[in-house]
């Protein structure tokens, strides 16, 4: 497993698209987070719910891009015909296609990292400047920081493995937008209670952000961890419906 891995960080080393999903995650991370402390009133930023609303973005964002890397590389694999030279040269493909799952999950994990400290560092140094204190416990702050990598990991692992079985850019990141944009919101209004176990809503709880970012203020959010346990299992059978449609079927 060490050499397909390696060879597939190699590979998405050499696409652009590995440098420009994090470049927009830390923009859009950093960007949220001014706009957040600069407008925010003082009461509010000080607040628990206004520090995890504060310091969970970069991590947010990270994990969306991460989502959409996973699927343009994986999906892109097939879609230009770079997965044949890997398959000659290693030709069991549910071991290629974990290998891919795992390489997307490290470029996720170090995606999210970048994204909460640097966003984390202007947030808090913004809220400094204006004499504000963070209303949250070195505990839950580690906790959103945990998160902030975990869920670009995991979702970079759920692209990927969404790509490879749909072996399409346009279907998978088509699935994945409207999951996320359209599906779900309509499911909110319809169903009770489903926003807190929803992918929204289980992704706001992984990063530590509030119930209000998920548009799950009445009924709340699962606890991090348990967030954490569904994500990685959401990720974990879609992996595996991946990998087994990806051994009984052609290239």
């Amino acid at each position: 497993m060490t050499p397909v891995l390696a060879a597939e960080l190699v590979k998405l080393r050499t696409v652009r698209v590995t440098y420009a999903l994090p470049a927009v995650a830390l923009t859009l991370g950093v960007a949220l987070t001014l706009a957040i402390v600069l407008t925010g009133e003082p009461a509010e930023l000080s607040s628990e719910v206004g520090g995890r609303l504060t310091l969970s973005g970069g991590g947010n964002m990270a994990g969306i891009m991460a989502l959409l890397l996973g699927i343009i590389t994986s999906g892109g694999d097939y879609r230009h015909g770079t997965i044949l030279p890997t398959l000659f040269i290693t030709p069991d493909r549910g071991r290629v296609a974990l290998a891919t799952v795992l390489a997307n999950a490290t470029v996720g994990g170090l995606m999210g990292a970048v994204a909460v400290v640097t966003s984390g560092a202007v947030g808090l140094a913004l809220m400094a400047s204006r004499d504000l204190t963070v209303g949250l416990t070195g505990a839950e702050l580690a906790g959103i920081a945990a998160g902030g990598v975990a869920f670009p990991a995991l979702s970079a692992a759920f692209g990927s493995a969404l790509g490879t079985l749909v072996r399409s850019q346009v279907a998978g990141l088509s699935i994945a937008l409207m999951a996320l944009f359209v599906v779900e919101p309509v499911l909110t209004e319809l169903v009770d209670g489903y926003q807190r176990y929803s992918l929204t809503g289980v992704r706001v709880a992984l990063v530590g952000g509030g119930a209000e970012a998920a548009g799950a203020a009445d009924g709340g959010l699962p606890p991090a961890w348990l967030a954490a346990l569904l994500w990685t299992g959401y990720t974990v059978a879609l992996v595996t419906v991946a990998i087994t449609v990806t051994r009984r079927r052609d290239v």
